[in-house]
């Protein structure tokens, strides 16, 4: 909403308005006002340089810092990335694809409250949601960055072998074919077309596992064990 106007930033009538200038790089706003001869002006015959007048910079509290984990007995399933429009609405980076926990009807936890989803809408790589109880820009500005997270046992999945990537996470990864321990999970990449799971041993050394069929074979997240037959030269020994 325009805030009020300031009578000394009118144009005249009969001239032309001034072509705008960049934003000042620190901040603070200049205005240029008439110049006199003396200091801060030109040589006569030369166009005037304007003495400048600064305002304080405007500045709020600073933003909230969110916690990186969800809490115990809970699952991230997104992360809000800023406010959408002037209603309320929130654009949400969804931790699954299909964003299955971000339908309409559905709750989510902002925050520590439980909130239920009364819009929501895929927009490109995010979702655009509107929650209840949140009625404006206003009411959503402070929660950027926030994860939304659900009840573990209310925790919805696009099938059987789908995986949050906190649940990948520190899992042991071993060779089907004969029990020998490769390290743990370290990272998961998603370059596009398929995961790939950074794989590191307690040395220091990484293997990057594609997550593909051929090559995970069984991943149990209650047992902390993902096991894989390696395509040839994927995890040889160094020579």
């Amino acid at each position: 909403m325009p805030g009020p106007t300031d009578d000394s930033d009118r144009t005249p009538p009969g001239e032309d308005a001034p072509a705008a200038a960049a934003p000042p790089t620190d901040g603070d706003i200049t205005v240029e006002l008439p110049g006199t001869p003396g200091e801060g002006t030109a040589a006569p015959g030369d166009a005037p340089v304007a003495p400048s007048r600064r305002r304080p910079a405007r500045t709020g509290p600073p933003a909230p810092q969110w916690p990186q984990e969800p809490r115990e007995g809970y699952t991230a399933v997104g992360r809000v990335l800023r406010p959408h429009s002037l209603k309320g609405e929130l654009r949400v980076q969804s931790f699954a694809a299909s964003g299955v926990n971000l339908q309409v009807g559905g709750h989510v936890y902002l925050a520590g409250e439980r909130r239920r989803i009364l819009r929501a809408r895929s927009d490109r790589e995010a979702w655009i949601l509107k929650l209840q109880g949140l009625a404006d820009r206003t009411a959503v500005e402070g929660f950027r960055g926030a994860l939304l997270e659900v009840r573990d046992k209310d925790l919805r999945r696009d099938d059987d072998e789908s995986y949050f990537i906190h649940e990948l996470l520190g899992l042991r990864v071993v060779l089907s074919e004969d029990g020998r321990e490769l390290g743990r999970v370290a990272e998961v990449l998603q370059p596009g077309g398929n995961d790939v799971y950074v794989v590191r041993d307690d040395g220091g050394r990484e293997y990057l596992i594609p997550a593909v069929g051929p090559v995970i074979d069984r991943i149990d997240v209650g047992e902390g064990v993902m096991a894989i037959t390696p395509l040839p030269g994927m995890v040889d020994e160094p020579k």
